[in-house]
């Protein structure tokens, strides 16, 4: 595996600058329940991007719940969805390995990991404010190819609690592929259809697939405190999901 890359100050893709403006907006009220939102012309000349950069942002946002793309319509302002429709995970293990069929061949896990002021968008999903958080990305190989790719935030908290060390390669893969499972008490799992695993992998993509499971995954103590929440972008000719409902 490679030596984790800890990056303090990180230039962040535009279409995530443009996602955190636009969530700030919607966020902030300045826009209402099934509100239409500018015309995507209007919208990427006034964020000064290119139509590209924000049908990205854009595809983001309706992963996230927040607002709903229509065909031929637009764009439009729903509630916040998080975390609706989520089904309870009966084996306590990473989403990769319940979901991606033959996780087991897996044989190389790449990560990267930098540190970053909690935003609206962390503090949202953390349901709450830590002064900074870990954001880790981990992708998924077998055979030297990406078959999954992982974006997680942790709170910054979590380090000293479990008494992790960031310069422990190991040790900090470790904890987020094993010990975070045995340590919480509840995991909630959002699951979602998506196109966008090509460029929210970053430099490693998918080159033979279009078509995604987007696994939201929520992992909480007894007293709902949030130690890690992941997206994890399976694709959809090599994953499997079922529920088994039993009374």
């Amino acid at each position: 595996m490679n030596d984790i890359n800890i990056r303090k100050k990180i230039k962040e893709p535009k279409y995530v600058t443009i996602y955190n403006i636009l969530f700030k907006m919607i966020t902030l009220g300045e826009f209402s329940k099934n509100d239409r939102l500018p015309s995507e012309p209007y919208l990427a000349r006034d964020l000064g991007v290119s139509r590209t950069t924000l049908r990205q942002a854009l595809t983001l946002l309706q992963e996230d719940g927040l607002i709903k793309i229509i065909r031929g319509k637009g764009n439009f302002i729903t509630k916040d969805s998080h975390y609706i429709n989520t089904i309870p995970n009966n084996k306590i293990q990473s989403s990769v390995y319940n979901f991606l069929n033959n996780s087991n061949k897996i044989d190389d896990i790449e990560m990267e990991f930098h540190l970053e002021p909690c935003s609206d968008y962390f503090h949202m999903i953390l349901g709450s404010k830590p002064a900074a958080v870990v954001v880790i990305d981990r992708w998924y190989k077998i055979d030297k190819k990406v078959v999954a790719y992982a974006f997680s935030i942790m709170p910054i908290d979590n380090i000293s609690k479990f008494d992790i060390d960031l310069n422990n390669h190991e040790q900090l893969l470790n904890f987020l592929e094993k010990d975070i499972y045995n340590d919480c008490n509840n995991i909630m799992l959002d699951v979602k259809f998506s196109t966008s695993g090509n460029y929210a992998s970053k430099r490693s993509s998918f080159p033979d697939n279009e078509q995604f499971f987007l696994i939201e995954e929520k992992v909480s103590t007894y007293n709902e405190f949030t130690m890690e929440f992941s997206k994890f972008y399976l694709p959809v000719d090599m994953s499997s999901i079922r529920i088994n409902l039993k009374r």
